[in-house]
Parts: C-alpha cells; structure tokens; sequence
C-alpha cells in the first residue's frame, strides 16, 4: 500500500479446505489489483496527485513524493504514478458524468433540446432601471449621439437577475506511448480539447471543465437545472470563435432568456491584427485604429463598418483583409455591446476568467511545464455544487 508516510506491506492469509482457497484475504477484503498496483491512501493521493502531479510533471512529483518518504531508490516508480493518476482522472470523470446524465436524462435530449415543460424557458429579460441607464450616459464623455448608443442588440441585464457564464477552449498537444522523432511536423502533432466553463450567479462560482463544448454545456445543464437557475438571463462570454458560438446557440436555441457577449480583448486584437495586415505602414494602421476602436468601444457597429468602407484605398494593402474584418463586424455585430456604458454600470465585458480558469486547469500545468497530455487527463479538476 502506497501511504502519504511511504509504503507499508501487510502480510494476507488464506483458509482452504479439500476444495480449495475458502477464503483469502488479499483478495476478498480489497478489490483485486494488476500486478505491480498498489492501494493507495488518501493521503497518497492527496500528496501525490492532488498537490502533486496536477501541477507538475509525473518526473518532478515522483522525485519529490519518494525524496519526502525517504524512498528515493525503492519508491513509487513514475510509471505506477501516471497509471494510478489515470485511473484517478477516469473514476472521476466518469461520476460527474454520471451525476450529470442523472439529472438531464429526463430533461434533455443529448443535444441539449430541453424535453421538459416544466423548466423555464426563461422570461422576459430583467434590465437595470432605465433612471440608471441614462444617469450613467449623462456621465459619458463622448460627442456620439445616446440614442444611437442606447440602441444596441446587447442588453444592460440586472446583475441579480443573471448568470454570467465565460467559456473558453483550449488544445494541449496530446501524448503519446512512445517518444517522437525530431522530424515530427506540426500537422503530424495530435491534440486534445477542452472547453473550461466558469459560471457566477450571485456569490455562487463554478467551474466545469469537459473534453468538447457539448459534454461541458451537458455539465453545464446539470448544474443549472439543480441550483435552479433557468430563468434567469444567461450571460455568456466568449472570445468569439465560431465554432464555440454556433454550438451554444444550437444547445441553447429552445431558451429565449440568453445572450452572448463578444469579449473586448479579443475584438480589440482581431481588429489590430487584420488592420496590420490590411493596411500600408504602421502609422496609417494606428491613425485608422485610433478612429474604429471609440466606435466599437461604444457599441456603434454600423458606424465602425461604414468607416471601414469609407478608407481610402490608396491607404490599403491587402483589400481582403479589410473586407474580412468588415464580414467579422458584421456576425458578431449581435454580441457586440456598449462597453463604455457596461462598464460604467459595473457589468461585465470580458471573458478574461474563463481564460483564467483555462490557465489553472489546463495551460498552467500543459504549457509552463512543456508537458503533453493524454486524453484522460483532459479533465482534472471539476468543481461542481448539486
């Protein structure tokens, strides 16, 4: 037995008869092992997986878990640490999955279609008073017209009434049995997704974590449906990818109370990166940013792509840039809000800590480590409330 103390052995014993073995305790008090397994204490895994191997390679942490049990030369070998943290990891995983289907099955279909009438389809949108709207407009230092800021797709949701959920993906490159060779290409190297959820209601934070958008909006079904939070206005936030977008608006199309929210940093950057790329020269792509970003900044789309069109083509280099940036405005222009008037109303524009959450489940140990990861590791830490 593998303890948080070092390994202990206990000696078994057996009872048989003419017939045979009728009892054996290495056997029948604990569940049978492969050879070469140990049981593992909780102390163990707390040290070895919780605190350990989470964070750090499985090199680093068996090196420090055998050199703290002063077994460095007859320890916990590396190879039994990963297999033992595998089996962990899918244990696991398959109970939140478990727990999840319990709770949906006989509410959902698998692609999220809600089947029963009896939860909310979510009501009208709760916004904040009109008073405070306008109070706040009144402080905005800016010459735009309030009627065209005031009329955007994005609403001005009361914080109390809503559930703010940020998703974010990411892909670890994923492991392999043997070592690579150096002439590895890029599209020979194979990855593994994730989709990170942090949700927020109230004072209430979760975070979910799943192998593809559609398990972790599944998870994300569960947990909404037993906090009994359907109804309420589902704020989502994103970086603006497609993909993510169009799966949650297909998973979510039986709900009226929902609205995505295009995150500012990453419309900022896309908005930096095709001009650079559009543009002649670094002076022309800062003067043409320094007129397009106020207008995004406060929610005026129509504006922005029209200013767009209007650039002077002796100024551009790449016309196919400028019209693919034009094509951006105008899909996300739904998700695209006043984040000038937001955020003097101390709501949310930023997807920022569901990259965050991605950053302590998946990248921190993944890519500061330059670590690989298998796919049953994809999920290592799910913090749910039911």
């Amino acid at each position: 037995m593998d303890g948080a103390v070092g390994r202990i052995e206990f000696e078994t014993h057996s009872a048989s008869n003419r017939q045979g073995i009728e009892y054996d305790s290495a056997k029948m008090a604990f569940d049978p092992l492969k050879p070469k397994q140990l049981y593992l204490t909780s102390g163990f895994k707390e040290l070895a997986i919780i605190m350990g191997d989470t964070d750090r390679s499985f090199r680093k942490t068996t090196k420090l878990i055998n050199h703290v049990r002063y077994q460095e030369e007859n320890g916990t070998p590396l190879r039994t640490l990963h297999e033992n943290t595998n089996k962990e990891g899918a244990a696991l995983i398959e109970h939140l999955k478990k727990k999840a289907n319990d709770i949906n099955q006989d509410n959902f279909t698998a692609d999220g279609e809600c089947i029963n009438r009896a939860i909310s389809r979510g009501e009208q949108p709760v916004t904040l008073p009109m008073e405070k709207i306008m109070e706040a407009l009144e402080t905005s230092s800016t010459d735009y017209n309030p009627i065209e800021m005031l009329n955007n797709p994005v609403l001005f949701e009361d914080p109390n009434m809503a559930v703010n959920i940020s998703i974010d993906d990411v892909t670890p490159k994923r492991q392999k049995d043997t070592r690579e060779s150096p002439k590895v290409t890029q599209h020979d190297r194979k990855y593994v997704h994730d989709t990170v959820a942090h949700v927020e209601s109230e004072r209430e934070r979760y975070v979910l974590n799943g192998d593809s958008i559609k398990t972790t909006l599944w998870f994300l079904n569960a947990l909404l449906l037993s906090n009994s939070l359907f109804g309420k206005r589902l704020q989502i936030f994103t970086d603006g990818h497609k993909v993510l977008n169009d799966t949650i608006l297909k998973f979510y199309r039986w709900y009226d109370n929902i609205q995505i929210i295009l995150d500012w940093y990453h419309l900022e950057k896309k908005c930096k990166e095709q001009l650079s790329m559009g543009m002649k020269g670094r002076d022309i792509r800062n003067a043409t940013l320094e007129k397009l970003m106020p207008l995004l900044w406060h929610g005026l789309t129509d504006k922005a792509v029209a200013y767009l069109e209007s650039i002077d083509p002796s100024n551009i280099k790449a016309e196919f840039r400028i019209v693919k940036l034009i094509e951006y405005l105008k899909r996300n222009k739904p998700r695209i809000p006043n984040y000038e008037l937001r955020k003097r109303l101390g709501l949310r524009n930023s997807s920022n800590i569901g990259e965050k959450m991605n950053d302590l489940l998946v990248s921190n140990r993944q890519k500061d480590n330059g670590m690989s990861w298998a796919q049953i590791l994809s999920s290592p830490i799910v913090q749910f409330l039911f």
